[in-house]
């Protein structure tokens, strides 16, 4: 069977490793896989094994041609989405093109259906006050295939959840030594790994969107600043330039392979991120590595409602109520800066991934300081987390695996 992929993510890897993980899956079971990506994604593939297409939106409707071409000579048994919202944007917003122009080629369609979008209301609420409307069609698909973790584990007659990663991102304890010395870290220092996305310190056509993405590193900082000396930090991608205000304890990486990026990961102490949908927070538990996420439930457009949360959260720092002063309106958001937070909370719902992580309101000074703290130095939090990343991981060790998964959702679509 040949698959090929459509991986248009372009300004962030995760929706392209999720793919490339599937068809890495695959591959034991004698699938090939194409992929066709956008020039941010390149680096994931080359080397990878997998042939590819780049498509570049200065191409405009002329890429179509292009997958015509591939279309012709790689002859797929079906097109994957990977994933279903991604490529509903991009086509439209960067080529000027009806993402369905693939329905010509009359193969089957499977989605990579990140967000379970059959619980949603197809509205993602975005920065301040606003919602963003995504097409129904998947609902017309009769299979959806979910990553695991992330997505809930429930499966039916259309759901179909794989697990990513099979492997473990852990590395020897020679290569960590190494890496820390290289660092010019002790051997008692912890270390702190925060991925930022391209997509994070985009610019948007949004005054709210691009106020937050400056502003909130500024709090970050001070947080990261209060941790105890040994706590290292490893910044990798788009990092804000406030964050070089920790310049003395972090080292600052720009996106680099994904070889080194595996090292880095399997190196740390913690994995630290405002995107509750990331894929290296979900790569680290997998991994048995320790996770926080610190993200923001509350709506604060206005001064006087700065009471409001104070009053919810049984306090406000002055550093955060001066902060938070600056940077009205605020806005809920499970992925900073974009927002997505109600969207997600069927995500979150019964979800026993979520367990498996630490967690803190960005806005709850002494609360993210514990969390810090917890996961870094405190024994027993340490552990309480690895015994539910340990009941998580045993639970996916029960699932079937991605193979004989896609070999269910392959026998629907009469492939096999």
């Amino acid at each position: 069977m040949r698959l090929l992929f459509f991986a248009m993510s372009s300004a962030g890897y995760g929706e392209t490793l999720i793919g490339m993980s599937l068809a890495r899956q695959l591959r034991v079971a004698g699938i090939e896989s194409f992929f066709i990506v956008e020039p941010t994604s390149e680096k994931l593939l080359r080397g990878s094994g997998f042939p590819y297409l780049v498509l570049n939106n200065s191409m405009g409707s002329f890429a179509t041609l292009l997958v015509d071409e591939t279309v012709r000579d790689f002859r797929p048994d079906a097109i994957v989405l990977s994933d279903y919202f991604t490529y509903c944007g991009v086509f439209p917003k960067r080529y000027g093109v009806d993402p369905w122009f693939i329905e010509r080629y009359g193969l089957p369609i499977m989605p990579i259906d990140i967000w379970e979008w059959a619980n949603t209301e197809f509205a993602v609420d975005v920065f301040q006050g606003k919602a963003m409307s995504v097409a129904r069609r998947i609902m017309d698909m009769p299979t959806h295939l979910r990553p695991v973790p992330i997505c809930h584990l429930d499966s039916d007659s259309r759901t179909y959840p794989f697990r990513l990663w099979e492997g473990n991102e852990r590395v020897s304890r020679r290569t960590r030594h190494h890496l820390r010395e290289t660092f010019g870290m002790a051997p008692e220092d912890r270390m702190v790994l925060l991925a930022v996305a391209g997509w994070q310190q985009d610019r948007y056509a949004d005054e709210n969107g691009d106020r937050i993405a400056d502003q909130v590193p500024e709090l970050l900082v001070h947080y990261l600043r209060q941790l105890p000396p040994s706590a290292r930090f490893v910044l990798v991608g788009s990092v804000p330039p406030v964050l070089a205000d920790l310049a003395d304890r972090a080292h600052v990486i720009p996106a680099c392979s994904p070889h080194r990026f595996n090292v880095l990961l399997g190196s740390v102490d913690l994995v630290l991120t405002l995107n509750l949908g990331a894929t290296t927070l979900a790569r680290a538990v997998l991994s048995d590595i320790p996770g926080l996420v610190l993200t923001n439930r509350f709506d604060v457009p206005e001064k006087p409602d700065i009471d409001r949360v104070e009053a919810e959260l049984s306090g406000l720092s002055e550093d955060v109520r001066s902060w938070l002063s600056r940077t009205l309106p605020m806005y809920p958001f499970r992925m900073w800066p974009l927002g997505f937070h109600s969207f997600l909370d069927p995500i979150v719902a019964k979800n026993p991934y979520i367990s498996t992580f630490a967690h803190a309101e960005l806005l709850d000074e002494p609360a993210v300081l514990s969390a810090l703290h917890g996961v870094l130095y405190d024994r027993g939090v340490q552990d309480g987390l690895a015994r539910e990343r340990a009941a998580y991981l045993e639970t996916l060790t029960d699932h079937p695996g991605t193979p004989e998964v896609f070999a269910s959702a392959a026998r629907r679509l009469g492939l096999v």
